[in-house]
């Protein structure tokens, strides 16, 4: 995000006097972001710094455009080439280091994502190319080191638009406040819009965020020279109406305006919360009190005492790198050493500030400056397309895998599509909120032999080609698929996925009406209350199936096995491929204590699952125990095969599917009829 255009810039080509209390506003809202990414239950809301800075950059931009159009002065070409000076330099120091060292540490999957969104960041896209990524396979927002540049994106669309626009309606001899007004309703008009049915293209999209700006473009209009015919309109309104303020009150108004914005920032950081609706009517709260904070002018006393401080002003002064490096290093770090304490996060957050300050000193200021102006330009634009391209290279190339060898190749592959047909994926697999009537015919084998239905989330779903194969080998039996995204089978199971209910009473009513000889039940049982199984187990067992078999949940990690395989056999001297099997009490997940007062543990599970199934005479496997001995957990099928059996941390490839239903096919098949 280019929160930097820096202030003094603004003194020095009379753009305004210098706003010391600027600085400190910035300071405020990036240490608002800090905090959120660090410790995010110490600021729950600290994000809506990112809405903070939008106004900021609408208020100095719209002034410096006004100001060139008001003195015949403004150039486009001047405007954009001021724009490369200082919004490049830290940008492209930050976009190179973190490809550098994904080059050095990641595997293919991980630097092809980064390969991605390098490209994104440095085509000023990274907002649209992570809105067009946002799904229930897509990895992690928390693992992608360049996510934040999703706010730089929509601030360079502006930037790209805004002077063109009222460059335009100035040619025209347009009124430009009703212009602005204009703008920020309609934009406002398409974030509520779009929160009501695509909260993600409300949070991404330029046309949603716009109004933000707006707000700040307002503040310019009305403190601009052209802004003075309506001060002075509202001026003599409210003198003949005897209401005229006289200065001392003025500063009053001014001074409690400012303490407002205050508590409006602090409410705001306080009360929302990532899982609230965003930025919708809430995002007045942060943004409103920036304006009331700018507005108010830099004499009050919040200006002066807080915001003009020294510790706030050199906050501000480098926010804008400091904002640039905190999530690289941050995500970097938890994505190498997993979960990051107090002090390990403390501690990148003071390195943040510290590369922050040399970039600012070492790398900003120099290019910033006008002097071989031209050149300079030139040589930014030049580096970004080489990073952009190289990034765009990378992941065409699939974070080129070459780069290590080929049974660590194989071992660390991330073949989506495949793990997606080996789903059947929108056919027999329902993401969230897909509803079971989408389900295709061919979900249920036509025949005469013995139907078998399984029926679960995406595990079941993972454990479809295992069980495909086994039907395709023994000839005893016909498949019926009825799997749901973070839907267990359980009946009257509410979860994340609002179509489950309804999904799980449609499968059980497909179970009355096919009348199956056995029903496989699947699912990452340790996730899920399970308080409704037992009343499942005895519905079935009503409705006449003959044999119900409860699969137990596969082991499950603490990261991706494959990243887990990369990085053992990249940190050994002698670069020795791993085991196949790979120590389950030191990488296993939630092995050893409940996390969130639910119980992750496999173990609790299994124990859970067994105990049940004696109680009502059902079967119960366990994948655990035919995966997993004292060595540890299979990952690939023994030390010279390099196909790996994980997707992600729970979900089983093709190959790790056909893997599994081959250890347990003697359990399966041994009472069939």
């Amino acid at each position: 995000m280019h929160h930097q255009d820096a202030a003094t810039s603004v003194a020095a080509n009379a753009h305004g006097p210098y706003r010391a209390d600027i600085d400190g506003l910035r300071a405020i809202a990036v240490v608002g972001v800090l905090l959120y990414h660090a410790f995010p239950t110490l600021l729950p809301g600290g994000f809506v710094g990112v809405d903070v800075f939008f106004v900021i950059s609408g208020f100095l931009i719209t002034r410096v455009i006004l100001d060139g159009l008001d003195q015949s002065r403004f150039s486009i070409g001047d405007f954009y080439a001021r724009r490369v000076r200082r919004i490049f330099p830290a940008l492209l120091l930050v976009l190179a280091a973190c490809f550098a060292f994904g080059w050095k540490t990641m595997l293919a999957e991980d630097l092809a994502h980064l390969g991605k969104q390098t490209a994104g960041g440095a085509g000023f896209i990274a907002n649209l190319v992570l809105w067009s990524e946002a799904g229930y396979f897509d990895i992690a927002s928390a693992s992608k080191p360049l996510l934040h540049l999703w706010s730089l994106g929509i601030e360079e669309q502006f930037y790209l638009a805004w002077p063109l626009l009222l460059w335009a309606a100035w040619r025209m001899r347009l009124p430009l406040m009703p212009v602005i007004i204009a703008t920020a309703v309609a934009s406002f008009l398409v974030n509520l819009h779009y929160q009501n049915g695509n909260p993600t293209a409300a949070f991404y999209s330029p046309l949603s965020r716009a109004w933000e700006l707006m707000i700040g473009g307002m503040l310019a209009h009305w403190s601009s020279a052209q802004g003075a015919r309506e001060r002075t309109w509202w001026a003599a309104r409210l003198s003949r109406s005897g209401v005229a303020m006289p200065a001392e009150t003025a500063a009053r108004v001014r001074a409690c305006a400012a303490w407002v914005g205050v508590a409006l920032l602090v409410i705001a950081m306080l009360s929302i919360r990532s899982t609230m609706p965003f930025p919708g009517v809430r995002a007045l709260l942060p943004t409103l009190g920036t304006a009331l904070l700018i507005g108010a002018g830099p004499s009050t006393p919040v200006a002066r005492w807080i915001l003009s401080s020294r510790p706030f002003v050199w906050i501000g002064l480098i926010s804008y790198p400091l904002y640039l490096w905190h999530w690289p290093l941050l995500t970097l770090a938890r994505n190498a050493y997993g979960d990051l304490s107090t002090l390990d996060r403390a501690g990148l957050l003071l390195a943040s500030v510290v590369l922050a300050w040399l970039t600012w000193r070492l790398v900003e200021r120099p290019l910033r400056s006008s002097r071989r102006g031209g050149l300079k330009v030139a040589a930014l634009l030049v580096g970004m397309a080489i990073i952009g391209v190289l990034g765009y290279k990378t992941w065409k190339n699939a974070g080129y895998p070459s780069r290590y060898p080929e049974i660590i190749q194989r071992a660390t592959e991330y073949d989506l599509e495949a793990y997606r047909a080996g789903l059947r994926n929108h056919i027999c697999f329902m993401e969230m909120g897909e509803n079971a009537d989408k389900y295709a015919p061919e979900c249920v084998d036509q025949g005469t032999q013995p139907l078998w239905v399984l029926w679960g989330d995406s595990s079941a779903a993972s454990l479809y080609t295992g069980i495909r194969g086994l039907q395709q080998r023994s000839g005893k039996m016909r498949l019926a698929q009825f799997t749901s995204s973070a839907c267990p089978p359980m009946a009257g199971f509410a979860g994340p996925n609002p179509a489950c209910t309804y999904n799980n009473d449609w499968a059980l009513a497909s179970i009355a009406r096919l009348k199956p000889d056995t029903v496989l039940m699947a699912a990452m049982w340790h996730e899920y209350d399970k308080a409704n199984l037992p009343a499942t187990l005895a519905r079935l067992k009503a409705l006449g199936v003959r044999r119900v078999v409860m699969l137990g949940p596969p082991p499950s990690w603490k990261d991706t096995p494959s990243r887990i395989v990369f990085n053992l056999w990249r940190d050994d001297p002698l670069h020795a491929t791993p085991p196949p099997r790979l120590d389950y009490t030191k990488y296993g997940m939630g092995q050893d204590a409940a996390a969130g007062g639910a119980d992750y543990r496999t173990a609790t599970a299994e124990v859970l699952l067994r105990d049940l199934a004696k109680q009502t005479g059902v079967e119960y496997i366990s994948l655990t125990e035919v995966l997993c001995n004292e060595d540890g957990c299979l990952t690939r099928s023994d030390s010279k095969s390099g196909e790996t059996f994980y997707l992600d941390i729970v979900h089983l490839t093709p190959a790790g599917s056909r893997f599994t239903a081959d250890l347990i096919a003697k359990q399966l098949l041994q009472d069939s009829p």
